[in-house]
């Protein structure tokens, strides 16, 4: 039997690298635009479910502007805590399978190498958003929550901090880990991630002629993490 998905954010960085390997591994996926599905409308997702079957949801769309976040906190609020609970306000009802992409920066990135059941303790506003959406997921034992962080293609910036450590990677390369842990069936939280390496080393990668920086050079509106390195396991 072929499983039908609806995919949120579809039209996102990680959706259109996600939606085609859904696809090439057999799934039906259905993938509304904004206009068509609005997260943040309650009556209009709960239209949506009514008219559409699926076998699981995987919820990626979200507010993602780290810093805009700081002074445009009630849309931040409204799209990842408000649009995530209306959608997993349906799946429960129908017991539908819910994917949730979460983020690293759950954590405070003190110490880094974070493992699934490390407490959490956000520092930004989008953060704070993102982690207060995953806890609310986590209600629901039909669900799984994914941390990860990536860039695109290319490494985006002129310049890469050379004091900031993370395992994030490029979406060709995370992508496929969210695959994989989409079709595995799991339940619970897990970490999508590659090795520990400062941001200079992961854009160096990609961009030759990246220039090194230091986090102190930047105001971001608050203290930015040092290290948001994730592993696996308990």
């Amino acid at each position: 039997m072929v499983l039908r998905c609806l995919v949120t954010g579809g039209a996102g960085l990680l959706g259109t690298n996600l939606v085609p390997l859904l696809l090439g591994e057999g799934y039906d996926v259905l993938s509304p635009p904004s206009s068509e599905l609005d997260i943040t409308c309650t009556a209009g997702v709960s239209k949506y479910f009514s008219e559409n079957a699926f076998d699981f949801v995987v919820h990626l769309a979200a507010y993602t502007d780290v810093k805009k976040a700081e002074i445009d906190f009630l849309n931040c609020m409204s799209v990842n805590v408000i649009g995530t609970y209306n959608i997993l306000k349906e799946c429960i009802k129908k017991d539908i399978k819910f994917i949730y992409i979460s983020t690293d920066a759950v954590f405070d990135g003190k110490k880094g190498k974070y493992k699934v059941n490390d407490a959490l303790n956000p520092i930004s506003k989008y953060a704070k958003t993102k982690t207060s959406a995953e806890l609310i997921v986590r209600t629901y034992e039909n669900s799984l929550v994914i941390r990860t962080s990536f860039f695109g293609n290319t490494f985006p910036y002129d310049k890469a901090f050379t004091d900031q450590w993370s395992s994030k990677d490029y979406i060709d390369i995370i992508a496929p880990k969210i695959l994989l842990e989409i079709s595995l069936n799991k339940t619970g939280i897990s970490h999508v991630y590659s090795i520990r390496r400062t941001l200079f080393d992961i854009a160096k990668q990609r961009r030759k002629n990246v220039l090194p920086c230091q986090l102190k050079d930047f105001d971001f509106g608050f203290k930015m993490p040092i290290d948001l390195s994730l592993t696996g396991g308990k």
